[in-house]
């Protein structure tokens, strides 16, 4: 029979291999530091910020209505415009255009709300930071 002292260490033992394996498993990764710079945007809080996502995921979710417009759309779905030579464009080539516009708008868009998400990150694993301290006025 084992006594209070042998029990109380085996537990502790136990504890310590389960600790080695959880590690064992999630110890590989890349780390890596980057510097950021958000060009002509200054976040006085993180209201401001937060608001600044809400928009970039509306501008997003927006643009995805309207590619999903044009999947179902069919050539008398689309109203014809002129093209740069002053040409009535081909329907289909009007979709693809204006599919590809699209695609470029929002890669645009996930590329800012990904900075602003790692802003947000930041922020939120240094909450003594405060926000105003990092804006760049020169």
């Amino acid at each position: 029979m084992l006594c209070l002292q042998e029990k109380e260490k085996l537990k502790k033992d136990k504890l310590k291999t389960v600790e080695l394996k959880i590690n064992q498993v999630m110890g590989y990764g890349t780390i890596f530091t980057t510097e950021i710079y958000l060009n002509r945007q200054i976040f006085n809080s993180r209201y401001e910020l937060d608001d600044k996502i809400k928009e970039l995921e509306g501008y997003i979710e927006s643009a995805k209505r309207e590619l999903l417009a044009f999947a179902v759309s069919t050539p008398k779905d689309v109203m014809t415009e002129k093209n740069e030579e002053g040409e009535v464009e081909n329907p289909m080539d009007q979709i693809l255009r204006r599919t590809r516009e699209t695609f470029e708008f929002m890669e645009d868009n996930y590329r800012e709300l990904n900075r602003l998400y790692q802003f947000q990150e930041y922020l939120d694993e240094n909450p003594d930071v405060d926000i105003k301290t990092l804006n760049d006025l020169n």
